[in-house]
């Protein structure tokens, strides 16, 4: 009897020591992943004039929808959308609320900046992305919220023009620490993570860091390029995507710590998204429809002569200038559909901002291209009259006011020159 007992207690020892060893073994958690974004200041896209060009909000949703699973992703915009108040800004504010709301944002920082665009504008803002904008700055705004809860964190955005917010746009402004107070106090009581969207410069964030330690992440703007490493105050993070929405960044978030930082430049590498590509499409549309470029503000000037009357008298150098992209510069953008574009136009065109420039292909086709007298200045009197009106001495400073680091990366007027040398 006994031994029955023992026999029968073995067994079950084996069973359970069989069941022990064949429980698979528990799969790790996986980690949060952070996107950060914003800094876009109306730079929707490179116009793809030279190699290689960065940014623009196609490639970063081509990046932001390949870097994290969703359900486990948090997408962040600091704001800036647009720089200017203009009625091209409007359109642009427009298509890149809509552009975050396509790649799923779940914060966007209400800053001074996007405020001067009115009420009725940020109010297309708010519903265009989603209902994702935040701010612990105002209260009062319809549209605006306090904070967004998502995953372990809670977001929220502060900036330092508050008082100009409400100015524009009613509500109430708060002080800095009353909002960064009452925001900790929801995030203690949430069991959240506290993230903060800053629309100020890494000075300014860091002494956030320094006054609030329980501030997990502080997202900075600035106008360098995105840091290799982030900065660190205690536990708090300082990250930035740099300017212009040139860079995304992205963290893993777990077991309460930030790892896995990644600064992804948005080149080449990265193909235009779809359905952000066609939203883009559409504000081109828009642009050309409004006709936003007959509608620039032109200077008075004197009268262009066009390339091919320069080309009488000087032809070594229009064969050169011929041969040369610049005799085709237009073209680029009427491939990409740009070329009724304000902010592309000029730099591809022969006088846009003079009332006797260009005006469009058909128009003043002899205007069209970068041609002589971008360079040069009008030249139909010194056309008629060599002598009696000589044409100026020009050199670097005739090329880099088109060939800026945004349009012409890696510009050197030395080697630069010597392809048109004339």
């Amino acid at each position: 009897m006994n031994m029955g007992r023992g026999l029968l207690w073995a067994g079950v020892a084996v069973v359970f020591g069989a069941g022990f060893v064949a429980r698979p073994a528990q799969e790790p958690i996986k980690p949060w992943v952070v996107i950060v974004g914003g800094s876009t200041d109306g730079y929707l896209s490179p116009c793809g004039c030279t190699k290689p060009m960065s940014g623009g909000i196609r490639r970063r949703a081509t990046a932001t929808r390949a870097s994290g699973e969703p359900d486990r992703t948090l997408v962040l915009d600091g704001g800036n959308l647009v720089a200017g108040v203009g009625r091209q800004d409007e359109i642009k504010a427009e298509t890149v609320a809509e552009s975050l709301r396509s790649i799923g944002v779940d914060a966007l920082n209400l800053t001074a900046s996007d405020a001067r665009l009115g009420s009725s504008m940020v109010g297309s803002i708010v519903r265009l992305s989603g209902s994702r904008v935040v701010s612990a700055s105002i209260e009062g705004v319809d549209g605006i919220r306090r904070s967004i809860v998502k995953g372990p964190f809670v977001v929220t955005g502060i900036s330092p023009g508050s008082e100009d917010i409400v100015r524009r746009l009613g509500g109430r402004s708060l002080t800095r620490d009353a909002a960064l107070a009452a925001f900790l106090d929801e995030a203690k009581v949430l069991d959240r993570t506290p993230i903060l969207l800053w629309d100020g410069d890494r000075i300014g964030a860091e002494a956030l860091a320094k006054a609030h330690p329980s501030l997990a992440l502080i997202v900075y703007r600035s106008g360098s390029k995105v840091p290799a490493t982030p900065f660190r105050v205690g536990e708090t993070w300082l990250v930035t995507p740099g300017e212009k929405s040139k860079a995304i960044v992205r963290l893993e978030f777990s077991g309460g710590k930030w790892s896995q930082y990644r600064a992804v430049a948005l080149g080449p590498e990265f193909e235009d998204d779809a359905q952000v590509g066609a939203m883009f499409k559409t504000y081109l549309s828009r642009v050309g429809e409004e006709r936003l470029l007959e509608k620039l503000p032109r200077a008075p000037s004197a009268a262009f002569a066009g390339s091919k009357r320069c080309g009488s008298c000087h032809p070594a150098a229009y064969k050169v200038w011929k041969e040369s992209r610049h005799a085709d510069a237009l073209s680029t953008l009427e491939k990409g559909g740009q070329d009724r574009d304000p902010d592309c136009v000029g730099c591809h065109v022969v006088g846009l901002e003079l009332d006797r420039g260009f005006r469009s292909r058909s128009e003043t086709p002899q205007l069209s291209d970068v041609g002589c007298e971008s360079c040069h200045g009008p030249g139909a009197a010194h056309s008629a009259g060599p002598t009696k009106a000589p044409m100026p001495q020009v050199g670097a400073a005739s090329c880099r006011s088109c060939h800026v680091p945004d349009h012409s990366p890696g510009f050197d007027y030395e080697s630069y020159w010597k392809k048109i040398a004339h």
